[in-house]
């Protein structure tokens, strides 16, 4: 009898440990993508938020259960040798030269994708970019159709974002806005999109995009099919900002008038 006991308690025990073992395991599962304050940093400069203040990388971790986890320390390194920037105080980016820089994080064994940041130029001066091919101009056309998707017209806003020497500033987050003045058309009940909008292509409605080498470029875009019963429009009226530590850049925010040419019958 008291071998027995013995066997069923070291089974007791050896259960035990196989349940110990099957939980969640302790520290961090997984982490998120690595969190940038901005999409690049100014030679010279330290990363800044939206709102123009110096701001530190972060990342997210979650432990086996999907939640996260608040008292970690993770630490940020850069992955190249360019010496385009580096590290203040572990986790603050500072540019030095003009390039990218590649950065990842890391939270105990796991790193997060790395990433590759523009060190750039600040920014000057904010300008229109004006479409000099004749045959196109500024006037958007949309052609009336029993197809909604042959009702598309468009035509790109595309802006320029230069620091000194004339250099691009790259990395630059420029919002786009519709204004209501005048207000734009009504759309039909039902329609999928807007009978007038601004986006990456007709089919991605967006308000901002990000510079590269040749400035910033969304479309406005009109679907002459979803417009609602009213009178032909005859233009819309954008507007274009961008800045820098929080102030607006110089020639910002840009009004852009686009003439529409739509031909409307009201039945």
């Amino acid at each position: 009898m008291h071998r027995f006991a013995t066997l069923v308690v070291l089974a007791g025990a050896a259960l035990a440990v196989a349940c110990i073992d099957m939980s969640a395991p302790k520290g961090a599962a997984s982490l998120s993508v690595l969190q940038l304050p901005s999409p690049n940093v100014v030679r010279g400069d330290t990363m800044r938020d939206s709102l123009g203040v110096a701001a530190p990388l972060s990342v997210v971790a979650y432990d086996g259960n999907d939640a996260k986890i608040s008292d970690i320390k993770p630490l940020f390194f850069i992955s190249d040798t360019s010496h385009t920037a580096h590290l203040k105080d572990g986790a603050v980016l500072v540019g030095d030269r003009l390039g990218f820089v590649q950065l990842i994080g890391q939270v105990g064994g796991l790193q997060t994708p790395p990433v590759s940041v523009p060190v750039t130029v600040a920014p000057t001066t904010f300008a229109r970019v004006l479409n000099t091919d004749p045959t196109k101009g500024d006037t958007l056309f949309a052609p009336p159709s029993t197809d909604s998707a042959a009702s598309i017209g468009r035509v790109a806003l595309a802006v320029s974002l230069r620091g000194v020497g004339d250099t691009a500033s790259q990395g630059f987050v420029v919002r786009y806005k519709l204004l209501q003045d005048p207000a734009p058309p009504a759309t039909k009940p039902g329609a999928t999109t807007p009978a007038v909008y601004l986006a990456t292509d007709p089919a991605h409605i967006a308000s901002i995009d990000t510079t590269d080498a040749t400035g910033a470029t969304l479309l406005l875009v009109v679907n002459a099919f979803y417009l609602a019963n009213q009178k032909p429009l005859d233009s819309a009226v954008v507007e274009v900002s961008t800045s820098y530590k929080g102030v607006p850049v110089a020639g910002s925010p840009i009004r852009i008038v686009v003439p529409i040419k739509v031909t409307f019958t009201v039945k």
